[in-house]
């Protein structure tokens, strides 16, 4: 069998090729850890390896979804605290609005502040969406022109005691409309209450209610998203405020005033108590994700050591490998060249 140069050329030409491409996957593998080609190394194992890269993104994509949710928590512990916070400065005023003079100045004052406040504060949003919107996250939770509230409740409150201007209204008159009771005009027996016009009052601010969100904290966990402002924390503490802002407390008789800011007080108070309920339920929903997230991260590890031992390379012989490979390549080259050297001629 003759062996001529040209297919000893061919041959080592073949050689180079193949020696370049195992080459390349060997200095692949070095670099990521992971084999060149999985599916072909592992062959029918490969799904087990695909399941658990799915667990894996499946994972990861709570603990990013985590991230915002506690971001989103942080807001709104935020927003109640600023409420809480206005709420302490409003009860003071509260305390001196009940004297005359400069006394009732302050306390209305601190009422238009006040519900201004409350307002911004339900209706924070994290660029977004409206954090006390509910499902409703794109639309805001109130409107910011606090006016349509204020001249609803003093129609309301002027209607319901039979009077034309709030100088007019009594003692009385004010004790048992803000009462639980409410206040019936003689000689007529129905009776109008603050409780229950101010919730159709509301209405005219509030936008639609949305129903509450919930996410899956983990793969077996869900928790509430969301805290809507037609809570009754909120709505009480808008009361407070809107009850001194709209009803023009400075031409109040003195004992008129005295029973307007006792029943502000009472609805502050109440809303003040459910405020601190919603930060402490915010609290515990954190609680809840930070525990959440530490289980996640164990079992991504866990996935992340069970794909590892499927397709993972020792780098320690995969650096062997390159080295061997490297060698056998430079000298395919150097017995390459010796044989496009060779010619027939030098030896005639």
């Amino acid at each position: 069998m003759a062996i001529s140069s040209l297919t000893l050329s061919n041959f080592s030409r073949s050689t180079i090729q193949r020696v370049q491409t195992q080459l390349a996957d060997a200095q692949k593998e070095l670099n990521t850890g992971r084999h060149a080609d999985v599916g072909m190394t592992l062959g029918y194992v490969t799904g087990s390896a695909v399941t658990y890269h799915t667990q894996e993104s499946s994972l990861k994509s709570m603990l990013e979804t985590n991230k915002l949710t506690n971001n989103r928590f942080s807001l709104m512990a935020n927003a109640l605290g600023a409420v809480r916070d206005g709420a302490d400065d409003y009860s003071k005023a509260l305390l001196n609005g009940s004297a005359t003079g400069t006394g009732v100045s302050a306390l209305m004052t601190s009422a238009t502040q006040g519900l201004q406040q409350i307002f911004g504060a339900i209706n924070t949003t994290d660029g977004r969406a409206y954090v006390f919107s509910g499902t409703h996250s794109d639309t805001a939770p109130v409107k910011s022109d606090t006016t349509a509230l204020t001249d609803d409740i003093k129609a309301k409150f002027l209607s319901a005691l039979g009077i034309s201007d709030v100088s007019q209204a009594t003692a009385d008159q004010v004790t048992a409309y803000f009462g639980d009771d409410g206040y019936a005009i003689p000689p007529s027996t129905t009776k109008h209450s603050f409780k229950n016009d101010f919730e159709t009052s509301w209405q005219t601010v509030a936008s639609a209610a949305g129903g509450v969100s919930t996410v899956n904290i983990s793969k077996s966990e869900a928790i509430e998203t969301s805290v809507s402002a037609n809570q009754a924390a909120f709505k009480n503490s808008v009361a407070a405020y809107a009850m001194v802002s709209a009803l023009g407390v400075d031409k109040m008789g003195d004992d008129a005033r005295k029973q307007l800011t006792m029943a502000a007080q009472s609805k502050l108070k109440a809303g003040q108590d459910g405020i601190v309920k919603l930060q402490a339920d915010i609290g515990v929903r954190q609680n809840r994700i930070t525990a959440a997230n530490d289980i996640l991260t164990k079992q991504i590890d866990l996935v992340g050591d069970a794909y590892g031992r499927l397709e993972d390379v020792d780098s320690t012989e995969a650096s062997l490998q390159v080295n061997q490979l490297m060698t056998q390549l430079n000298v395919s080259f150097a017995v390459t060249g010796k044989l496009q050297g060779l010619s027939i001629l030098n030896y005639l």
